[in-house]
């Protein structure tokens, strides 16, 4: 499968993702971002954020988040907490920053951008403590935010659509709250690996099978038996009640049949799935490719989806 000739040239340089040297990865994405933050655009008017750390409700934990908000959009507004990339073991409030900005611009929504604990560090289930903490604070202090409680959604791309996926079967089980709209974009989804798409792109760039077996038994601490369907939401055996879901694929991705798989199930019990697959494309293009037609026409999609959902 030949790769879009316009994303190929965002290739030519490796990406930095090497499993088997985490420390000296993140090393290398903290000199890229900081180059990317300096060469930002100046924020559109009415746009802010701010970064703060919030807690549970009982105070057992401490969640940095970086919050968004457009000042013109009506207020209550609806909200987004989003999960950020990076094979649970990369990544942080700066790794989606321009995926927020957008959202929160076009989609006029608050967007909480949540720094979870990393792997192998932190191995499951911080990560999901952390996100759920962070969708029970939102619904805690919505009316400060000015976020309407009944328009409240999850998402996550890649690993944090593991996160985004979990939190919402968290919410589910629980008390709530109930969510209007689950966004998942190339999630990662099911731990055991075994699908076509893992095995035909076994070895492949920029993200493969190899790596993610890894990059699972990371966030696992190792373990593969017995694995929770909070851990790894392909093993939940109820997908019942889920918001309506948008769930996102690139062709040439290790991660697309699991992905394609989850919403088939999704269908199967009534849930409303708008299914997003792009041709010609792989993991992360839309964050390794930004300004490219493919990368610009799917974040322009999820946009869409949003402002629906979020709006009503």
């Amino acid at each position: 499968m030949a790769i879009d000739a316009e994303l190929a040239t965002f290739l030519i340089e490796p990406i930095p993702n090497d499993m088997d040297d985490v420390l000296g990865t993140r090393r290398l994405l903290a000199q890229l971002t900081e180059t990317k933050i300096a060469q930002r655009e100046p924020l559109a008017p009415g746009l802010r954020y701010h970064d703060q750390v919030i807690g549970d409700a009982d105070g057992d934990l401490q969640v940095p988040v970086r919050i968004y908000r457009n000042e013109n959009a009506p207020a209550p507004c609806g909200a987004l907490v989003f999960f950020h990339g990076g094979a649970f073991v990369f990544g942080d409030l700066e790794s989606e920053h321009e995926r927020c900005v957008r959202f929160a611009h076009q989609a006029n929504c608050v967007v909480v951008s949540v720094d979870y604990r990393l792997a192998p560090e932190h191995p499951y289930p911080a990560a999901v403590d952390d996100g759920f903490a962070a969708l029970q604070w939102l619904r805690r202090n919505a009316s400060q935010l000015g976020v309407d409680p009944t328009r409240i959604g999850v998402g996550g791309a890649s690993a944090g659509g593991a996160i985004a996926a979990a939190t919402v079967l968290r919410a589910r089980d629980s008390d709530g709250p109930w969510l209007k709209a689950h966004l998942l974009i190339y999630p990662a989804l099911d731990n055991e690996t075994s699908s076509l798409s893992i095995e035909q792109f076994y070895r492949a760039e920029p993200w493969d099978g190899e790596r993610t077996r890894k990059m699972w038994s990371m966030y696992l601490g190792g373990h593969s038996q017995g694995v929770a369907a909070y851990a790894s939401p392909a093993r939940a055996l109820d997908l019942t009640n889920f918001p309506p879901t948008y769930i996102m694929t690139a062709e040439c991705d290790p991660l697309r049949d699991e992905a394609l798989s989850f919403a088939q199930r999704l269908l199967e019990v009534h849930t409303t799935v708008e299914f997003h697959h792009f041709a010609r494309t792989f993991h992360g293009f839309d964050v390794v490719a930004p300004g490219s037609k493919l990368s610009e026409l799917a974040l322009d999609e999820q946009v869409a989806y949003l402002t629906r959902e979020l709006s009503k």
